[in-house]
């Protein structure tokens, strides 16, 4: 279900590669019937690290009970029988290096540790460098496994987008961890924006509605909840900008699916892929004031007015293949 993962086994076997994907349970029968699948058994989903540990004992069960099914072993989950494991998430516990206590805590430092030092693991691959530079400063002494970024992909997509309004533009946020993903920053920095641009319009989605019962009031009709979405340029087709003031973000599509549409962005520094922003000015600290946001938000819209959409080009997911191959070949090369 992780789309790094999905996108880039479709992309692996269109090159050639025979690809077989061991999970818990396939979701997806479009996936399945085009790529061989093996699955273990869905296990409890709480607590999360004793599913880590679960799924990570009846991976190593069946590796070892098929010894000749893979070439490389490439991982995105918390397991340590792997040869390539590839870094979603910022790191536990991280920056702040709290004293640990309680099993859960404990458990998660471990387990990522355990990801990413087992003696199988030949490379470490991050998918930005904010999360490359946490890697360093935290396991400073497997900095000869880690290797350059590959950061996700960028599936094609045509959206119909209607001409600005500059009276009433539409901001849009989207995540499905609305919370980590900072929609409460947006709904301050919208009621803030009101002040300036009355018509102002959000569209927020990625979720269930419900979740977010009570933060938004009824009363605020600019305000549109479309929820989860099948088709995303339904949601990129609405909005004339992104805002994601995350408080940590490995990486972020959604920053990188709008650039390539020609939507700006307005982020925080803490989301991975502000590294692809090329005006700084629209990479702001998540915890900065929210004047500062708006601020910047109104000069971003008042620049809309008067210029016309620039795409930013963002790697494809064939392209992040290719990069995989690659280490795939070098760690084959030094065996």
């Amino acid at each position: 279900m992780e789309e790094y993962a999905y996108q880039l086994s479709f992309e692996l076997k269109k090159l050639g590669v025979d690809v077989k994907v061991v999970c818990e349970k396939v979701s997806n029968a479009q996936f399945s019937s085009n790529i061989e699948t093996i699955e273990l058994g869905e296990s409890l989903n709480k607590p999360r690290w004793f599913a880590h540990l679960i799924f990570s004992k009846k991976l190593k069960r069946w590796v070892k009970d098929n010894p000749h099914p893979f070439t490389i072993i490439h991982s995105h989950e918390r397991v340590d029988c792997h040869h390539v494991t590839t870094i979603h998430s910022t790191l536990y516990n991280f920056p702040k290096r709290k004293r640990l206590t309680g099993l859960r805590a404990m458990m998660n430092e471990r387990i990522e540790k355990k990801e990413m030092a087992s003696q199988s693991v030949k490379k470490i691959i991050p998918v930005s460098n904010l999360i490359s530079s946490q890697i360093k400063d935290k396991y400073s002494f497997l900095s000869d496994r880690l290797s350059d970024p590959i950061c996700p992909g960028s599936a094609p997509m045509k959206i119909t987008r209607n001409i600005l309004n500059p009276d009433s533009p539409i901001i849009g946020f989207m995540g499905k961890e609305w919370k980590r993903k900072g929609l409460p920053k947006v709904l301050a920095i919208f009621r803030d924006m009101k002040l300036k641009i009355s018509k102002l319009r959000l569209c927020i989605a990625g979720f269930p509605k419900e979740e977010i019962i009570g933060l938004v009031d009824e009363k605020e009709e600019d305000i549109e909840v479309i929820g989860q979405v099948d088709q995303k340029e339904d949601f990129y087709s609405k909005i004339d900008l992104l805002l994601h003031p995350a408080k940590q973000e490995a990486y972020g599509m959604v920053i990188a699916e709008a650039l390539s549409l020609g939507i700006p962005v307005l982020c925080s520094s803490e989301s991975g892929a502000s590294e692809i922003i090329t005006d700084k000015q629209n990479v702001i600290s998540h915890e900065k004031e929210v004047h500062h946001w708006s601020n910047r938000l109104n000069q971003m819209i008042s620049d809309l007015r008067n210029s016309s959409s620039c795409k930013t080009k963002v790697k494809t997911w064939d392209e992040v293949a290719i990069d995989y191959l690659h280490q795939y070949k070098m760690i084959l090369s030094d065996d």
